[in-house]
């Protein structure tokens, strides 16, 4: 009996695609949710009311209003809280006892292949078993071809998922590049398109077009190549403009260092460097003892400075 029964469940599992008692399972499952959620709702309704809707009074009352307040309110939770458990108790007995009747029902005259099921169940074809010879034995796949089969299946079915996840993405690209090259679209919207011009072309220009974009499309990697090859190269230079700034700055402070001296000899004598600058470019008048002397004073001067330099050139080499 338990074998007519276990090729039953297993003629029926293959035929329904799913176990009897799954189907009933779930249909229980969803009336205990069904009743959990109505026994909620009722404890949020009576929570809401207030004790005089539901009936209840003070007990003493003589007392403060705010301490027959609370009174009520701790009578009026005490009576809700037992009657929601009660209540959820009866509902959850009640289910079980008819969802019991209804499961041994539904298995005996629903879900089954007859009342003689050890007589019936072995002459039950299904519909793909049709045209099928079984009969002979030797040709049988064994259990790991069969698992292997079923692996094989499996892996088909999520290439095929991501190929048509593929293929969706793809068609999202087409309508990007259509819009960009404002194919399909009207007279007024094809201006908008910023590579339309790539859409009218046509003849000989096509075709000169086509080349150029192989021909760029084919130099891509060269050029690749050579950047990585200019990276590399100027990773390995030397800083050449740092040093010629370097070189500036040297320069210039020896120039400023040569003009301040020079400044400070004219001064020790009594010469300004505006009148020197005059005497230099033949601008002043005629040129006394004393103008002479001072020019002589500028010359020692500049010479010392310039004797100054050297020596500070002397040092830095």
């Amino acid at each position: 009996m338990t074998t007519s029964n276990q090729m039953a469940t297993a003629l029926l599992t293959e035929h329904l695609r799913y176990t009897p008692l799954t189907l009933l399972d779930d249909i229980i499952n969803t009336v205990n949710e069904l009743v959990f959620r109505a026994v909620n709702a009722v404890e949020e309704g009576l929570n809401n009311a207030t004790p005089e809707v539901l009936g209840f009074q003070p007990n003493d009352p003589n007392a403060l209003p705010e301490a027959r307040r609370n009174a009520i309110q701790d009578a009026k939770q005490t009576e809700v809280d037992n009657g929601i458990v009660q209540l959820e108790s009866l509902l959850n007995a009640t289910v079980d006892k008819d969802f019991d009747k209804f499961e041994i029902y539904t298995l005996r005259n629903i879900l089954s292949v007859g009342h003689h099921e050890e007589e019936l169940a072995p002459w039950v074809q299904l519909e793909h078993y049709k045209n099928l010879d079984i009969s002979r034995t030797e040709d049988a796949p064994s259990p790991e071809q069969v698992q292997l089969q079923r692996r094989k299946l499996h892996e088909t079915s999520k290439l095929n998922t991501m190929l048509k996840a593929e293929e969706a993405r793809n068609t999202a690209v087409l309508k990007q590049l259509q819009a960009l090259l404002g194919s399909g679209s009207t007279k007024d919207d094809s201006s908008s398109a910023p590579f339309g011009f790539l859409a009218t072309t046509s003849g000989s220009n096509s075709q000169a077009l086509n080349q150029n974009t192989q021909y760029l499309l084919g130099q891509l990697p060269a050029l690749r190549r050579h950047l990585a090859q200019l990276k590399t190269s100027l990773q390995t230079l030397p800083n050449t403009r740092h040093r010629e700034q370097d070189e500036d700055s040297a320069v210039a402070k020896r120039r400023q260092y040569i003009d301040s001296q020079s400044r400070r000899a004219l001064e020790r004598k009594g010469i300004e460097p505006e009148d020197a600058e005059s005497i230099a470019a033949g601008t002043g008048g005629k040129i006394g003892r004393e103008e002479v002397e001072g020019m002589e004073a500028v010359v020692q001067a500049l010479g010392g400075a310039e004797a100054i330099r050297r020596r500070n050139d002397e040092m830095e080499e």
